[in-house]
């Protein structure tokens, strides 16, 4: 469950999400720019994970994530958490 997400962040940025129940880099992934229902868009690779505890994941904003508003979802052992609007900026 994702309960707060950092403010927009630039490519080479970062980005705290904070929540419940995230687990970890092993069982759990990022996607960003998905529609608000989490379908598509773009998955943070392993390499942007600077830590991950069940409450919190901090990523580097990859230098090609896609700019602009969209969702983002955290997917923990194939169940996805609700959205919550994120923005990359230029």
């Amino acid at each position: 469950m994702l309960i707060k997400v950092s403010g927009a962040a630039v490519r080479g940025g970062t980005v705290t999400i904070q929540g419940r129940y995230l687990g970890g880099p092993s069982t759990g992934q990022v996607r960003l720019g998905a529609s608000e229902d989490g379908q598509g868009g773009y998955l943070f690779p392993a390499s942007a994970v600077q830590s991950w505890t069940d409450s919190e994941i901090v990523l580097t904003v990859p230098a090609d994530a896609p700019v602009g508003a969209s969702w983002l979802f955290v997917e923990v052992a194939g169940k996805q958490s609700t959205g919550l609007p994120y923005s990359v900026q230029q």
